[in-house]
Formats: C-alpha cells, structure tokens, sequence
C-alpha cells in the first residue's frame, strides 16, 4: 500500500488551532504595547505641558519688582492666593505681581502679571471640559486697565481684569483664541513663598499666619529684624510652583474632581499636591497621564 505525503484532518486541526492560538498571542502582545505606548505619550505630554508652563512663568516671575513707594496700598505688590479673588480663579492657588516685561518703554515697561487655573468639568459632555492655566498680562501702555492700581476703594485690579482673561462665557472650543490662554490640561496649580534659606514663608512681619497666601506689604517673619517696620514691603527669595497637569485626550476622560485640593498650609505643600492627583486617578481611572510637577523659581529682585 503506497504511504500518503498529506496531512491528516486532525493534524491540520491541530496545526490550526496552534496558530490561531499564536496569533491571539501575538495580538495581545501589540495591544499590550501599543496601549502602554499610548500610556507613554498622555505622559510625555503632560510632562511638555507642564515644563512649558513653568518655562512662562519662570521668565515672568523672576524679574518680579515691588513699586519705587513700597508701602502704597493702591500699588501693584507680590500677591499670592488673594482672598477676595472670585473662586473659580483659585483652583487652589494663584499669583498676581508686576515685572518689567513690557514690549515698549514708551509709558514704562512695567506690566501687571499673574497666572491662575480655570476649571471647568461639563459632567454632562467631558469633552466641553476645561482645565486651563490663564495669564493675566497688562502693559503699562494701557492706560485704562493699568488705571486701576491707582483707584482707592474700589475692585481690586486683579478681581476686576481676571474674568477678561479667562472668559467664562464662550463655549471651549473657541477658548485657544482668548488672549489670556496659556494650555491646556492643567488641573490645578499651588504656589508656596521661600524665604532665602529655603523655608516656606508662614507668618507675617507682624506674626499673623498667612494661611499659604502672600503680600509683599505685609512683609514676612523671617525679616523682622532686617526692616523697620511690620508695614516694610518685601519679596520672597524663591517661590515655588507645583502643578498636576494630563493629557488633552485625557482631560476629556475626567468625570470627577476631588474635593481635596484646597491648600491653607505651606508645610503640606507636596501632600496637598500628591492628595488631590492620587485621588482624581481615583476617581477617573481611565486617565492615565495624571502627572505631579514642581519647580523653585528665584526672584532675581529680592532683598539678600
């Protein structure tokens, strides 16, 4: 009887099951690596997103000035977290100062300066989400808008200019177009003032606890015996800027934020930060760039 070369029904079979066995295997392994390669990107952006807001304020902050009359109440100061700022500006802290950043010297080149957080979740449509860092930015030339560091008893400048630079009304897609844009996907941003030797300002010249905010004319502990008065205004040596920042992709996945996040004490500074990312990862697990940024600028105008 003459041997068959073929293969038997079950031989082929098997052969088929093996492969398909193979090929399932082989497609795990691409989705696997194509989903942490995704993962690896949302990262990677909100990394880039977060060192270029730091690069902004970096540049705009270190040359930050007090005014030529350091105890004038109706000057711009160095302002961190003010109360009276509306709350959807404080998401939890912001930064108000004046610096010579000005593009003309015409009329002086100082310009009022200062960054905050616009937040706002459409639980409805995540993907009218918005998570903006915003600048508020001034030249000396616009004489209408800088006017209002001279009005006594009226609006402070910063409550009054910052609803124009992060404009609640329009509709997110057209918000890139608004002047006080600076990116997107920030969640939040928490500031804490430095004295020189690296410690975070708490107290007030005159002993009141700052509760994490700051005012240049209220000058701050550690220089008590350096200046004549509690009134003596003075910058801090370093401030200190923490962000937590996600993908664009990302943003449009949050459907919750947390609760936490809320900073009155500048020893809790990283715990505060870590708290609020740990629980919107919580929270929103299908986020997966969530990521914690800090970084020291120094105020190249401070006192030594």
């Amino acid at each position: 009887m003459k041997k068959s070369n073929g293969f038997t029904l079950i031989e082929l079979l098997a052969g088929v099951a093996v492969l398909s066995m193979l090929l399932v295997l082989i497609f795990n392994v691409i989705d696997r690596t194509g989903s942490l390669s995704s993962g690896s990107m949302s990262k990677m952006e909100a990394a880039r997103i977060a060192r270029e807001c730091f690069d902004l304020i970096g540049r705009d902050l270190s040359g930050a000035q007090l005014p030529y009359n350091r105890a004038a109440t109706n000057s711009l100061q160095f302002l961190v977290n003010p109360a009276d700022l509306d709350t959807a500006y404080a998401n939890p802290h912001s930064i108000f100062w004046q610096a010579p950043l000005a593009g003309s010297s015409e009329n002086g080149n100082l310009a009022m300066a200062g960054y905050f957080v616009q937040r706002e979740l459409v639980t409805a449509d995540p993907k009218q989400n918005r998570f903006q860092l915003r600048r508020l930015y001034v030249e000396q030339s616009d004489t209408n808008r800088f006017g209002l560091l001279s009005t006594n008893g009226g609006t402070p400048w910063y409550k009054a200019l910052a609803p124009e630079f992060a404009p609640t009304s329009e509709s997110p897609q057209t918000a890139q177009n608004f002047k006080g844009w600076v990116a997107d996907g920030v969640l939040g941003l928490w500031v804490r003032c430095l004295d020189a030797t690296g410690n975070p300002i708490k107290l007030s010249a005159a002993g009141t606890d700052l509760q994490a905010s700051f005012d240049s004319r209220k000058a701050f502990q550690t220089d008590r015996n350096r200046y004549p008065s509690t009134d003596f205004s003075a910058l801090p040596a370093f401030v200190e800027v923490g962000m937590v920042t996600c993908s664009s992709s990302d943003a449009r996945k949050i459907t919750r934020l947390p609760s936490s996040g809320t900073s009155r004490n500048p020893d809790t500074f990283y715990e505060d930060l870590n708290a609020f990312a740990s629980a919107l990862q919580t929270d929103n697990p299908g986020a997966k760039s969530i990521t914690v940024s800090v970084r020291i600028i120094p105020i190249l105008t401070a006192d030594p």
